[in-house]
């Protein structure tokens, strides 16, 4: 007859197809828009939490039995997952049968699927597997539900019986994975006999073989199929195989740690060390690798720990297996594993920093962006039990690969950074911003480190400000300011950052009844410092869009022009009378726009300017912003009033609003007066200097009140 079913083979090819068919399901969510955000923006190098990807288990569920297709030809003997129920159905005899409901047929796994066994008309299995009747690829392990269940076993006629029970886990592993059970030597640890097979039908991954036969005192199960990824939510894409070694059949949980410890047993054996000292040591040793030192498991063995217990023994269980998950696929994770276990073989130590430092890396992306709230909500979703406290474990591992020693309250508030080059978060001192701009704080009160925002990392050493609303860059963030206000630094607007504000914003605020005065640099100018140097094609082009900004913004009025007698000067206000459209209009030369108002000896400031660091910039900007050269300079204070009486002096001879165009000579010092030295051009401290067509808004009101804005016409009041 021929076969109705199909093979496991087949279901598997359908399940790919159908899975190539489906949703790639969604990525991790993106990151949160705080301040930590701004750790993730600033380096992309960050890893995230590993993404969700189709596995052959998305085309093989439905919520509830009504939801199953057809049970038709095509589909005998293949399964479907039923959410609400957490059964498998087959397809048997053209009806869907619950798992449950095991009188006509009985159940094998292959590959990690399930596949149902007719028992009434059983015929050959045509996989690769069928030709091996002994092999665990392919074998009808009867049905847990069945009251029958634990004789349907094969007895071995001699030696113990005992039930062998527990829970495979990486996450859960899912129905349809495969168990074997193989006698082990307890002295030396050779793997001998296969004594009983199985598989998992249950959706927590519990597995139960029945009584099972040994001649040895300990046994190794392996666990192959699929399993639900603790950091996406979803199931794998790919089986893999976990294993353990117990010596207490009664205590036959299949985990990561489990699976971890087996080769350094395995050397302690070589070493004639008793079976139970050694798998003690090996626990301890795993542990001590992931820095998790305070989980004193004593009599517990790893056998016995699931991660779905409120204890630290499932919390550095559910951590550890995080950790080697991360960002990798199922072959990846797994190839690491047994790297692990490899390296921990010889003298149970990890010996290997790159492995470490790429696990730590990982960690920071999800420290960052505190991804831990995801994948607890990712293993809660499955209903399964309690979500141990992970975290702690996972955030302790990072600091101490990066070696930050410990976060206490003798450090509290210490920030660090890592100099480790294979870390993508290198950095080769603080300030260096090349590599990573990610800082770590050590936090008070959470007790640890953590990553620090921008604010914690821009301002670590800042202390109190010099004077009330003084502006630094950030020390690592160098384009973000920060502005000392109220007592403490914050994050500084952009027109606080900057120290100035369009001035065609405040042309508009004006009241009809104010006049303006906006004394400026000129716009940007050739090599050629003299007094008949010019502007660049670019200068030209910047002073006339300034004068089409005026207009546009209502600045239909006649405006008066003055300049200093450089050339530079005359065309910056010649192109803003032309861009503003105004043909009524004079050119007014005035001596005192020069630049060299505030001068009071020429020859000392030029011997000045040759031997400062930074040349006349940084002497103009220690005089007007520290008082320094008082013998080159007039007091600061008199002359700048002198200059604003000058001013308002020839009020009547100008219009309401007024463009003087002039030099940063003149302009610095002004700023730092009418500012009381707020102003964000000093260039001695910070590398600061007036931007071109950049100054100082003079507004006089109806009631003679005079009021000062630092103002610009570009992008940015300064240059560096």
């Amino acid at each position: 007859m021929k076969s109705g079913w199909l093979t496991i083979k087949a279901i598997f090819a359908l399940a790919l197809f159908f899975a190539g068919c489906s949703s790639s399901g969604s990525s991790a969510e993106e990151n949160e828009g705080d301040e930590n955000s701004e750790v993730i923006s600033s380096d992309s190098k960050i890893p995230d939490l590993d993404e969700k990807k189709p596995s052959v288990f998305d085309s093989l569920t439905v919520e509830d039995a009504s939801d199953l297709p057809d049970c038709n030809e095509e589909r005998k003997g293949h399964f479907f997952f039923v959410s609400d129920e957490t059964l498998p159905y087959f397809c048997v005899n053209g009806e869907w049968h619950s798992a449950a409901d095991s009188a006509s047929f009985s159940i094998t796994c292959n590959d990690g699927l399930l596949q149902a066994v007719d028992k009434i008309f059983p015929v050959e299995n045509t996989s690769s597997a069928s030709n091996e009747p002994d092999s665990a690829q392919s074998q009808n392990y009867g049905n847990p539900w069945d009251q029958n269940y634990n004789n349907q076993m094969p007895i071995t006629p001699s030696g113990f019986d005992s039930p062998i029970a527990g829970l495979a886990q990486k996450g859960p592993f899912v129905p349809g994975a495969g168990i074997t059970v193989q006698e082990v030597d307890s002295f030396f640890g050779h793997e001998m006999r296969q004594i009983a097979e199985g598989c998992i039908v249950s959706n927590n991954g519990h597995f139960n073989l029945g009584n099972v036969h040994a001649d040895s005192n300990c046994v190794k199960i392996k666990v192959t199929g699929y399993y639900k990824n603790e950091l996406n939510g979803g199931t794998s894409a790919s089986p893999v195989t976990l294993a353990a070694r117990t010596c207490d059949p009664s205590k036959a949980n299949v985990n990561i740690l489990t699976h971890l410890e087996i080769p350094r047993v395995d050397q302690l054996l070589m070493n004639h060390i008793d079976i139970n000292m050694a798998k003690a040591q090996a626990r301890r040793e795993v542990l001590e690798a992931f820095g998790i030192n305070d989980v004193k498991l004593e009599n517990t063995s790893a056998e016995e720990i699931s991660i779905f217990e409120d204890s630290d023994y499932s919390a550095a269980l559910l951590a550890i297996s995080a950790m080697l998950q991360g960002g990798r696929d199922e072959g990846e994770m797994l190839n690491l594993a047994n790297n692990l276990a490899e390296d921990l073989k010889g003298d149970g130590v990890w010996n290997d920093p790159n492995w470490k430092i790429k696990i730590a890396d990982w960690i920071v992306g999800v420290d960052s962006t505190n991804k831990y709230s995801q994948i607890r909500n990712n293993i809660a979703s499955w209903n399964l039990g309690p979500v141990p406290n992970f975290e702690k474990y996972i955030q302790n591992f990072f600091p101490m690969v990066y070696g930050f020693g410990p976060c206490n309250s003798s450090n509290a508030g210490k920030l660090t950074f890592v100099n480790q080059g294979q870390s993508v978060y290198f950095a080769n001192d603080y300030e260096h911003a090349d590599h990573s701009r990610v800082r770590f704080v050590c936090d008070a009160t959470q007790n640890r480190w953590r990553t620090a925002n921008a604010l914690e990392k821009d301002t670590a050493g800042f202390g109190p400000g010099a004077y009330d609303k003084e502006i630094r860059e950030g020390r690592v963030n160098h384009e973000i300011s920060y502005i000392y206000d109220g007592g403490k630094w914050r994050v500084a607007t952009k027109d606080e950052a900057d120290g100035f504000t369009d001035i065609v914003e405040v042309f508009k605020s004006l009241k009809p009844t104010d006049k303006a005065v906006f004394i400026i640099r000129h716009s940007e100018r050739t090599n050629s410092t003299g007094k008949s140097g010019h502007l660049t094609e670019n200068g030209v082009k910047y002073a006339q869009e300034l004068g089409g900004r005026f207009k546009a913004a209502g600045g239909t009025e006649d405006f008066y022009f003055a300049h200093s007698g450089y050339t530079r000067t005359q065309e910056t206000c010649d192109n803003i009378a032309q861009g503003k459209g105004q043909t009524n209009y004079n050119l007014v030369e005035l001596a005192t726009l020069d630049g060299g108002w505030y001068v009071k000896n020429s020859d000392k400031v030029e011997e000045y300017s040759k031997s400062a660091d930074g040349g006349g910039w940084a002497v103009y900007s220690k005089y007007a912003f520290a008082g320094s050269y008082s013998d080159a300079f007039y007091d600061l204070g008199t002359r700048s009033e002198q200059l604003i009486s000058e001013i308002k002096k020839n009020m009547g001879t100008m219009k309401r609003i007024n463009i003087m165009c002039t030099h940063d000579y003149l302009i610095v010092p002004l700023l730092a007066y009418v500012t009381d030295g707020r102003a964000n051009v000093r260039y001695h401290e910070k590398r600061r200097w007036l931007n071109y067509m950049s100054g100082v808004a003079m507004i006089i009101s109806a009631d003679g009140s005079t009021s000062f804005i630092p103002v610009r016409s570009l992008e940015k009041g300064t240059m560096q």
